[in-house]
Order: C-alpha cells, then structure tokens, then sequence
C-alpha cells in the first residue's frame, strides 16, 4: 500500500470502513442467529427433560405399635435429611397397602409383606426390594395338646386382623391341611392384646408375622402361659410357597441370659417389601435403596450383613431402577453429590446438546468478530484522516488549511482516548503517526502546490 497521503490509500481505507461496518453488522445478525438457535436448542431439549421429583411422598405403614411403622419413621428421618418430606400413613397391614397404592388414595410407597401378589395389579404396583426377613411364628397355649396344624381344627386360632399380610398366609397354610375357615374358631386378636388373651384363656394358638425385635414377639416368648412351636414340615412349604424362606432359631439367639427361644425353633419366614406405584419417581427409587441400605444393610440375628436390601424374594415385578440398583448400585453422581444436586445433574445432562452443537461454530465466530470491533475504531479515524490528505484532497486555501489542520487536532484527541488491548497497540500507534504525517503535509504544501501535486 502506498502513502499515507496518497488518493488511492485514502480511498481503500474509505473502503474498508464501509466493508467493516457491514462485516460488524452482519457479526450482530450471526449474534442474534446464535443466540435464538441456542434458544430454541434449550426449548426442544426441555422436553426431553424429566421432571424433577416430589419433595414429598406418602408412606402407608401399618399398626402404630408395628415394625413396619417403627422403620417408616427411619425412612422418613433419612430421607428428611435429602429434603424429602415423608408422611407416615397408619394402616391395618400389607393388604390395605395394596390397596391403597391401587387406588388413588394419595399413597405413594408402602411396606407390603410378602406373599400378596395375587391381590395386586402388576399394571398400577412395583417392587423396589426385600428389606428384610419376618418370621411366621406360632404360639400355642401351654395345656394345649399341639402335634402339628391339624390339632388346630376347632380351636380358637388368632390368624391377624383384616387387612393385614398375616391372615392370608395363615389361611393359606391353614387350609392346606385341611383346616378351613368352618373347621376352626379364626380370631382377630390385636398383636398388643394377644398376651393377655392366652393368659385369660380366650385363645388356644396365634399367627403372628414379626420381626425377632418386636415387640410383641418379647412379650409373648416371656409368657409362662405361651409356647413357641417350631413348624415341622417347613422345608415342605417352602417348596410350595415361592415367597417362603426356611429358617432356624437357635435356642438362646433371642435373649441368651433369659434363653429366648427355650428351644431351637424351625419355621419359615417372609420377606417385608418395600412397594410403589408404577409411576413413582425413579430417582426416589435409588433414594429409597440407599435408605434401606443404611437401615437394613447391616448384619442381623436372620441376615447376614449386606444381604439385604435385595432384589430377591420380592413376588411384585421389580422396578427397572431398583434392578440396575441391585446389577450395578447406586448411579453414579448419587455416590458423590447430595440428591438435590445428584438429580439436578442427571435431568440436565440434556441440555448440554445444543450448548456442544453451538459451541463450536460460536468459537470460530468470537475472534473474527472481537477482532474487527476494536479494528473498526481506528479504520473509522482513518476515514476522517483520508478526506484530510492533501494529497487526496488538494488545499484550495490557507482558511481550508487552518480547518483541516483544526480536525486533525481533533483526530488526534480521539486516537488518544481510543482503548484498544495491549496486541493492538502498534495499530493505534501507527494511526498517530499517519495523523502527524498529514500534518506536516498540510504545513508544507500551499495552496498552489497543492493543485500542481
């Protein structure tokens, strides 16, 4: 390129201006493009996006006095701690539970014993897991002369009240040998109140469905007026009865100071489930897992550590998310994040497709754009500087000298106050160069000079 001073120079600077000024323009219009794109990209990827989970769940429990409300109060106190409010739901038992979660009675989760799945929908119901082993234990009046079941004919048997998961499996054993609902007394007795009914000679046998720690199971293997039977044909129900599991109470495992049970006891035992609605949140499933881990993951009189909680013996269809719980454990930002923020990333992983889409043609477009921005300040006073140029323009007189000298004073100014980044400098300081070279020129070239140059 020539001079500074000479017409054609002037004249592609008076170019370039223009042609930055469209490029700065069209670099708006790439900005807005970009921007709706992106836009857009967020919206279409939003409804992929799942939901975020409740902060607040139902959990039907059952008897006040039960296990299954003693663990619900431990399922909420966990899950308190991650922000999730639980609200406990007294019930008569697993049955209700079913119910409950069938219908539409704002239950979201509850405790179900196993052995149930003919009384609940697949379609509404799902398993998350087994929580853990409960006994079927049966306790016969002292004086009573007890063999096997079919003594049980014309007795006054306690089988559970309604709705609870311990009729139905007392009814089911019971009739299986032949002791049907008109071959004996069947009783509702509430577990608080079976103690002092064999005591008061109201009851010759009871079912009770508990865990070793409850309760009612202390009170009742502490009963003078009470014996615990073992059940002899267990290893023979559990071939019948998929969701039965055989199992084996040394004499003293209970209480050994007091040798509780006084005798080794076989009988079988259940599993206690943990059950929701088919459309219960998935992220509260793994929740729910690791609750029951730190609940009921530890070593115990019938389980070994670890055991449980399990995808076995559930008679439900088990969750999808509890099964790649149980294949794989907990996902993988739930080991390392709180809930909240464990969810928060899950759902809007997502998201990140348009922002990677967009990110590299927006990286290309930066530089370019952010270079003819501060470019566009000094070629805009090149522009003034070229109409300037007497050697583009030629001086027709001392009082347009002294104008052109006064505007170049101002061009001056205004490349002084001209902020530009520190790479840029040599472009600002060559502009004040040229700004003094056409001074010079005008100072030297009159006006007659002028039109002969």
């Amino acid at each position: 390129m020539g001079p500074i001073g000479s017409p054609r120079r002037a004249l592609v600077l008076s170019r370039k201006l223009r042609w930055q000024q469209r490029g700065s323009l069209g670099a708006g219009v790439v900005s807005l493009i970009a921007v709706a794109l992106i836009l857009a990209g967020f919206l279409v990827a939003y409804q992929f996006v799942d939901p975020a989970p409740p902060d607040r769940i139902v959990l039907a429990t059952g008897p006040d006095s039960g296990a299954y409300q003693r663990y619900g109060e431990k399922f909420a106190a966990y899950l308190a701690r991650e922000g999730i409010e639980v609200t406990l739901r007294e019930t008569a038992g697993s049955v209700e539970n079913l119910e409950s979660l069938s219908a539409d009675s704002g239950v979201d989760i509850a405790f179900v014993q196993g052995g149930l799945a003919g009384r609940a929908d697949p379609e509404t119901v799902m398993a998350v897991g087994s929580l853990y082993l409960e006994p079927l234990w049966l306790f016969v009046r002292s004086d009573f002369e007890f063999r096997g079941m079919r003594d049980l004919a014309g007795a006054r048997v306690s089988i559970g009240v309604e709705g609870s998961g311990t009729r139905i499996v007392a009814n089911t054993l019971l009739a299986a040998h032949g002791v049907a609902d008109d071959a004996a007394d069947f009783t509702a007795v509430e577990p608080e109140e079976l103690a002092q009914a064999f005591v008061g000679d109201e009851l010759d046998a009871a079912f009770v469905i508990a865990d070793p720690g409850a309760d009612i199971i202390v009170e009742l293997l502490r009963t003078s007026a009470v014996d615990l039977h073992s059940l002899e044909r267990a290893d023979a129900y559990v071939r019948r009865y998929s969701y039965l599991t055989s199992i084996s109470l040394p004499e003293g495992v209970l209480d050994l100071r007091a040798n509780l049970p006084g005798k080794d006891v076989e009988t079988v035992a259940l599993t206690a489930m943990l059950v929701a609605r088919q459309d219960f949140h998935p992220a509260l499933v793994n929740l729910l897992l690791l609750a029951a881990t730190d609940i009921h993951g530890g070593h115990s009189i019938l389980a070994d550590s670890e055991k449980f909680p399990t995808g076995q013996y559930v008679d439900l269809p088990l969750s999808e998310d509890a099964e790649r719980y149980f294949k794989n454990g907990p996902p993988f930002l739930m080991r390392y994040l709180p809930f909240w923020a464990a969810t928060l990333v899950d759902r809007m992983w997502i998201m990140l497709f348009p922002i990677i889409g967009l990110a590299i043609p927006l990286i290309k477009l930066v530089p370019p754009v952010f270079q003819w921005r501060i470019r566009r300040k000094i070629l805009r006073v090149y522009a003034e500087l070229g109409q300037l140029d007497p050697r583009g323009r030629a001086v027709v007189s001392d009082v347009d000298r002294a104008r052109r000298i006064a505007a170049l004073g101002d061009l001056d100014n205004q490349s002084v106050t001209i902020s530009v980044p520190h790479s840029y400098k040599d472009d600002l300081y060559k502009l004040r160069r040229d700004i003094d070279l056409v001074r010079r020129q005008l100072l030297d070239v009159g006006p007659e000079e002028a039109d002969s140059a």
